[in-house]
């Protein structure tokens, strides 16, 4: 690209170049052609002039007859002539027309003619009467004008070839400070499709290519941000399918080690009772865990059926849902609701503040701990929130126990219950209504869960 703009920009000029050098040098060729012909023309006819005069006045006579001849006497006044122009680079000479039997030549033409190496401009013609028999050949030597010409025109060409190779270099740097800021995007560019997402553009000033670079750099953020999302997604589906591959692997080998056992021992009334019970509970996970799953793909576009909720009868519905859990485990269990009404699915609601309360309850120990449901109002938002005093969750693993089946103590098993989607499901409960789910936790002091929905009404 940039070896073509050099190559027709410099044809370009140097076209332009030696056009304008060209017409110059034949202006000015004409110009001083033009002046040295009317210099002549000048010279003949005032020579001409005065040699017909002395003439006259030489023979001194009013009445010349026509035998006139050229006499020795006007032979002498021409030579006199001669001598005085020959140092003003004037050649003149007279030619009695009779003698030589010549015809009379056309008047006064001018014309260039060459002897040697000199040049002249030469003009014949004859005297004025009576002396119309005598022709007056004059020739102007140019020799120096012409050599002066030339010598212009070889500066004009030592000019067209040095400016020429000036302008060569200069071109060059101009069109590499132009190009510069175009490379550095190319080697970006090409730095970026190699994966170097990282790489930005820096270029000073505040012209159009700035504004190019400012506008690739904008881009380039963006793919990088669009990458790192892919990046971060797939990872995401292959940490699922990790996941969902573990929490489907222990509920298939219990259920097909205890149907191979059944299979190959005698058994008693009572193993097998136990063997087929243990069959069903991990059935009945497996089926949990499927149930949730269709939950999910059936909530990611879902419009929930929104209507007018009470908070206070929400909460009291799911203390009293809580209630015999909470007992069981010796954890206190308390509610605060400043009246109002939410606008939502109520089944979905219930179904994430029950998901909610439930992991809180698990988070604390049994005996200890207190798990309180709350809703207030900030900046004009309703704002659900349970909170804990349980073991917390570690700052590294709050971005990913929204994901399905993630685990943030890896040792911990799904024998107290759980598919491990509650969060998820939250997750996509809060979305199709338009909220926002928030967690906070700190290891060792609990978890706040945070469900902020955008009005109240």
């Amino acid at each position: 690209m940039r070896l073509k703009t050099f190559t027709a920009t410099y044809l370009l000029f140097i076209a332009v170049l030696f056009s304008g050098l060209s017409i110059a040098s034949v202006y000015l060729n004409n110009s001083q052609t033009n002046m040295l012909r009317r210099q002549a023309e000048r010279d003949y006819f005032r020579i001409s002039a005065e040699l017909s005069k002395d003439i006259a006045v030489l023979y001194g006579v009013s009445a010349i007859p026509d035998d006139l001849d050229l006499s020795p006497a006007v032979e002498s006044l021409v030579l006199s002539y001669a001598r005085y122009y020959r140092g003003h680079n004037i050649e003149i000479s007279i030619i009695d027309l009779q003698q030589e039997n010549n015809n009379i030549p056309a008047n006064h033409e001018a014309s260039f003619v060459r002897r040697g190496q000199e040049h002249f401009i030469h003009i014949a013609g004859t005297l004025s009467a009576p002396f119309q028999y005598y022709q007056l050949n004059y020739y102007l030597n140019i020799t120096e004008s012409i050599t002066n010409m030339r010598n212009i025109q070889r500066v004009f060409v030592i000019f067209f070839i040095v400016f020429s190779l000036i302008a060569a270099f200069i071109l060059y740097f101009i069109l590499r400070r132009i190009f510069k800021p175009l490379d550095i995007v190319a080697k970006t560019s090409r730095k970026i499709a190699d994966e170097h997402y990282h790489e930005r553009i820096h270029i000073k000033g505040s012209n159009e290519l700035t504004e190019v670079a400012g506008d690739f750099n904008r881009m380039a953020e963006k793919i990088e941000n669009q990458i790192r999302l892919l990046e971060e997604e797939s990872a995401g589906k292959q940490r699922f399918i990790d996941n969902f591959a573990h929490e489907i692997r222990t509920p298939i080998t219990s259920i097909y080690g205890n149907a191979e056992y059944m299979q190959r021992a005698v058994l008693e009334e009572g193993e097998i009772f136990t063997l087929t019970q243990s069959i069903m509970d991990k059935t009945g996970q497996m089926t949990e865990i499927a149930g949730s799953l269709l939950r999910l793909a059936t909530l990611r576009n879902y419009t929930p059926v929104k209507t007018q909720i009470n908070i206070g009868c929400l909460f009291e519905d799911i203390s009293q849902l809580l209630s015999k859990q909470m007992n069981e485990h010796g954890v206190k269990f308390s509610y605060k609701a400043d009246g109002g009404v939410l606008s939502g699915q109520e089944d979905l609601i219930k179904s994430l503040l029950l998901n909610l309360c439930l992991n809180a309850l698990k988070a604390c120990s049994p005996g200890s701990g207190v798990v309180s449901l709350i809703a207030e109002e900030e900046n004009k938002r309703t704002v659900l929130s349970v909170t804990d005093t349980g073991s917390g969750i570690p700052s590294e693993s709050l971005q990913k126990v929204i994901e399905p089946f993630y685990r943030v103590d890896k040792a911990r098993n799904r024998n107290h219950g759980g598919a491990g989607l509650g969060l998820t499901l939250c997750k996509q409960i809060a979305d199709v209504h338009d909220a926002e789910m928030i967690i906070e936790s700190s290891v060792g002091v609990g978890t706040v869960v945070k469900i902020i929905f955008t009005t109240s009404g």
